[in-house]
């Protein structure tokens, strides 16, 4: 997709020398690793109660139509509060925002273990989205702030890896707990490990946005409430960098939010879909979601340099042909071991793209914009879990699941031919740190 520059070119005032925190890479190495770890224990939290909630709604004589609406109360609290924490960050820091998810879901997980009535899961689920939605845009921002352009994507891969290695052995614990103990020990179990990640965070994690930086952000978030409505709006167009800007991550945007729809979408009917069509038990069906999990574990720490090394066309091509080959699976093969292969397929692909596309959206920020411009693309992920689980809150009442499957293939080939069309092969990109002031770039540069 070529943007062209507007006409009437607005000129602004240079950006300030800034004083960025300056790391060996050991230091960096180190910092990445603990930030994966924490990110990993939280998603081993998540993965805990995946397949907790499916069995508590069975027992209360519930179903799929309930679990996407948890799962879309989730959604809308990411979805409302993700670009304001991603600004936040920028003004306060980003070891903040990381302690605060990680605060919040420790909170919202004993809550969960008390109550036993399901508006209430829909509520703490709602609050618990919008005091999560901060962590993976504060935690990109912090790869963007220490780690080389040339080296991001191998470590956005890195802690992908320890996002999905806690999520493949989660739902396993979570089984076995739920057997062994009942409803409430996985999510105590849940907060503990969450616990745990917060001291380590509180105790190790650095803050890499630096002083000068952060002072910079309050006194124009300052300067910007004393003003008139009409400079606030002027000020908040020049923090993202120019007028139009957002003309450019817009195939970007688009990309997110369809490969992202397309699993919550499905995702409400998976659990009662194995039971009761496909004849498999929860182990079964939690051995699926493990090595989708898995595959994402895995792969990234062998693929992590590929959006380094190719075109980021062919990567995110070739990933988001591979991310729908599951729900293909489950509208035409029954054989359990086709069904685990299709899903490590699935994997693979996600293992792709989530690196080649982050590495895109850090490569076109600064330390100035940095959260500002990963909270709105972690808007638009949050909008898509928001949307997917009550669309299909609105059709499972009256289609069998199959539609659903294929509806989400249908989605992800959309997306396969907008990736096809609109992004382009890249010129060799050049190192930069800061966005452009003076005009505004061509996507084909970035991708």
């Amino acid at each position: 997709m070529h943007v062209t520059q507007p006409e009437n070119e607005i000129i602004q005032e240079a950006s300030p020398p800034r004083s960025p925190i300056v790391m060996s890479p050991k230091q960096m190495a180190s910092a990445m690793i603990l930030l994966s770890c924490c990110i990993g224990i939280l998603m081993t939290g998540f993965g805990i109660i995946v397949p907790v909630f499916p069995q508590r709604l069975e027992a209360l004589g519930l179903g799929a139509e309930t679990l996407a609406l948890m799962e879309g109360g989730f959604g809308l609290g990411m979805f409302l509060f993700s670009t304001p924490l991603g600004t936040l960050a920028d003004r306060v820091g980003r070891k903040p925002m990381v302690l605060l998810s990680l605060a919040g879901f420790i909170v919202t997980s004993v809550v969960l273990a008390l109550v036993n009535i399901p508006v209430v899961f829909i509520l703490v689920r709602f609050v618990e989205g919008a005091l999560v939605s901060g962590l993976m845009p504060a935690s990109n921002a912090i790869v963007g702030d220490v780690v080389p352009v040339e080296k991001q994507g191998r470590w956005i891969g890195f802690m992908t890896t320890a996002q999905s290695a806690g999520f493949a052995i989660g739902p396993g614990i979570g089984g076995i707990l739920y057997q062994a103990w009942g409803f409430s020990s996985p999510f105590f179990i849940t907060a503990a490990a969450a616990l745990i990640a917060s001291l380590l965070a509180l105790f190790m994690l650095p803050e890499t946005l630096s002083p000068l930086v952060r002072e910079e952000a309050r006194v124009r978030y300052a300067t910007r409430r004393q003003e008139k409505r009409q400079k606030q709006k002027k000020e908040r167009r020049m923090a993202l960098g120019q007028p139009g800007l957002l003309l450019v991550f817009l195939p970007l945007l688009i990309i997110d939010f369809g490969m992202t729809f397309a699993y919550p979408f499905v995702l409400p009917q998976y659990p009662f879909y194995f039971e009761k069509v496909l004849g498999y038990s929860a182990a079964q069906y939690g051995l699926i979601i493990s090595a989708y999990g898995g595959a994402l574990a895995v792969f990234p720490m062998l693929l992590g340099g590929v959006s380094e090394r190719f075109s980021k066309k062919l990567v995110i091509t070739v990933g988001s042909i591979l991310t729908p080959i599951m729900n293909i699976a489950l509208l035409f093969v029954h054989q359990y071991s086709l069904l685990i292969l299709a899903t490590i397929l699935t994997g693979v692909g996600s293992a792709l793209l989530i690196p080649a596309l982050s590495t895109i959206y850090l490569g076109m920020t600064s330390d100035h914009n940095r959260s500002q411009i990963m909270g709105i693309r972690g808007t638009a992920i949050s909008f898509a879990i928001l949307t997917a689980p009550l669309a299909q809150a609105l059709i499972a009442p009256w289609t069998p699941p199959q539609v659903s499957f294929g509806i989400s293939v249908a989605l992800s080939l959309v997306i396969i031919l907008l990736v096809i069309i609109t992004l382009k092969n890249p010129q060799q990109p050049e190192k930069h740190d800061e966005v452009k002031q003076e005009a505004l770039p061509e996507i084909a540069t970035n991708i």
